[in-house]
């Protein structure tokens, strides 16, 4: 990757989000209440899409956040990714990378099991084991048939264009085509980071496709950089996890045995 794909920090709890939004604003040396972006914390494959002059020309997995896996071929059969960007009298950047999650729906990953049952193959486990283990055949045509989807939601290394905010980038990408989730919404100040975490926590099982918490993003790229980046993350994001679903198992017999 020309830019690392870092991971984020995990916030458990309200005070844990409390914290981080006092300490990116000491870190800008600011008491105001500070603008975010709040999205879905997928819970699929991170990859990184290279477009060069508005064409799809290589695109990998996050690996060790420094090289990934080449995994072009596979990603080109995502409907869902356009091989060139449209036009729509939009500027073209030269160089655009953007980073995305690969996911399968909840009724995607339900078919693709019934189709392991057909065929008498393992089930698989979850969607984003099946996500992931579909990016890495090393035949396409097997990825070419499984019900991957995605969604982008960060910048890489671009040339050509400037943005200033996150959203600014978001609307662009989305008018060259680019799938964006529509979830994503601009907050500002702990409150509302704290009231989109629980909204979103209460409708997390009503939603086409699996989620495992939220992120919040400073809206302002010079406030980004003015932030900076611990070794293996971003100062001004977190992802903010949710609580431990929990069910109700029923005791159907005990069979006992002598060891």
């Amino acid at each position: 990757h020309r830019m690392p794909m870092l991971s984020l920090a995990n916030a458990m709890n309200e005070d844990e989000l409390a914290a981080f939004d006092t300490r990116v604003k000491k870190g800008l040396d600011t008491e105001k209440d500070l603008e975010y972006m709040a999205e879905p914390k997928l819970d699929g494959l991170a990859v990184e899409l290279v477009y060069e002059n508005g064409f799809f020309v290589n695109g990998s997995t996050r690996g060790d956040g420094i090289t990934g896996e080449d995994i072009t071929q596979n990603l080109k059969t995502i409907l869902a990714i356009p091989l060139s960007l449209r036009k729509n009298g939009q500027k073209t950047p030269p160089l655009l990378e953007v980073r995305g999650e690969v996911f399968i729906t909840k009724d995607g990953f339900k078919k693709l099991n019934r189709n392991q049952e057909k065929e008498e193959l393992p089930p698989f486990a979850n969607p984003r084991n099946a996500a992931a283990g579909s990016l890495r055949q090393l035949d396409s045509n097997i990825t070419a048939n499984r019900p991957l989807s995605i969604y982008c939601y960060e910048p890489g290394v671009i040339e050509g264009v400037e943005y200033k905010t996150h959203d600014e980038f978001l609307i662009h990408i989305t008018k060259l085509g680019l799938p964006v989730n529509n979830l994503i919404k601009k907050v500002v100040g702990i409150k509302n980071i704290i009231e989109y975490h629980n909204n979103l926590e209460l409708i997390r099982d009503q939603l086409g496709y699996e989620i495992d918490g939220t992120v919040f993003k400073v809206n302002n790229y010079s406030k980004r950089e003015k932030a900076g980046f611990r070794s293996r993350s971003p100062r001004w994001a977190i992802a903010g996890k949710f609580k431990a679903q929990q069910t109700t198992s029923t005791i159907i017999s005990i069979t006992i045995q002598v060891g």
